[in-house]
């Protein structure tokens, strides 16, 4: 037991560790409350938005990107004409003006705007999977079908717009097209919410220290109403684990906090789209 004279001092040490902790987790708790409210209304901007820049790609060039055989009612083989949309053209483009880097993501939106035409996709895609690997990139070729399989969450199909806007591409950043599409982005702040959108991502790898915080947090209020049971050395150790708990959680909420949300490498946003593709998830495990 105390003596008399460590009584208020002990009393004091609970206290400041009770308020600490509350504030701590009631801190936590509201970042998380308005990240997710947030997140959801980011996510809603950016599903609306979505069909808009899907139409840009799709922009009609009065060309052909491929011909194609198909059989007519009475099964004899027919030409059909496959429309060359934009976004086709730009890929092209780039191809023909020598440039190869990130044309994998360029070929994805390119499977973007050809996702409501199947009958047309497969040929896009085998054309665009023998234009990688006649740049020397056969893994990217590889890749191609598989991420061009699925329809790509709003998220990650702005997100790989804006990296290809980012990257600042010679041929891409002074194509019409993408200066059209940077111009979208600033107007409807696109940037703003795929950065909201992040931020909840980020916020997913910190529930752990929410958990911590509030085991810390329990404690505290069991200190505070057992400190004049408790053995000396088992409340000064009590007190130890919750400065911390409320330490570290401190630093790593901090550390979270200041972490970009965008990806600062081609490999970083290469895993974090691929993430968002359930086949390489599968392969992952």
């Amino acid at each position: 037991m105390f003596t008399i004279s460590e009584q208020p001092m002990i009393f004091s040490l609970t206290i400041t560790a009770l308020y600490l902790m509350t504030l701590l987790l009631l801190f936590l708790i509201s970042i998380t409350v308005i990240t997710i409210y947030k997140n959801k209304k980011a996510n809603r901007e950016l599903s609306l938005l979505k069909p808009i820049f899907i139409t840009l790609l799709q922009g009609k060039t009065g060309e052909i990107a491929a011909i194609m055989k198909v059989s007519n009612p009475v099964g004899d083989l027919m030409d059909m004409d496959v429309p060359m949309h934009k976004i086709e053209k730009v890929r092209r483009e780039m191809i023909q003006s020598g440039e190869h880097e990130h044309l994998l993501w360029l070929s994805i939106l390119v499977c973007a705007a050809y996702q409501d035409e199947a009958s047309y996709k497969g040929e896009i895609v085998d054309l665009m999977k023998k234009d990688l690997k006649s740049q020397g990139l056969p893994e990217d070729a590889e890749k191609l079908m598989p991420l061009c399989k699925y329809t790509f969450s709003p998220y990650t199909f702005f997100r790989i717009i804006q990296f290809l806007l980012d990257k600042n591409i010679p041929h891409v950043s002074s194509d019409p097209l993408f200066k059209e599409i940077g111009k979208y982005f600033k107007n409807y702040n696109v940037t703003k919410a795929l950065t909201t959108t992040g931020k909840f991502k980020v916020l997913l790898t910190m529930v752990k220290y929410i958990v911590l915080a509030a085991t810390g947090f329990v404690m505290s209020w069991l200190l505070f109403y057992f400190n004049n049971l408790s053995q000396e050395g088992v409340l000064w150790l009590v007190l130890l684990n919750i400065i911390i708990t409320v330490a570290s959680t401190l630093f790593v909420l901090w550390n979270i906090m200041q972490k970009q949300v965008n990806p600062r490498s081609y490999e970083e946003i290469e895993a974090d789209i691929i993430s968002d593709i359930p086949a390489f998830r599968i392969r992952a495990t």
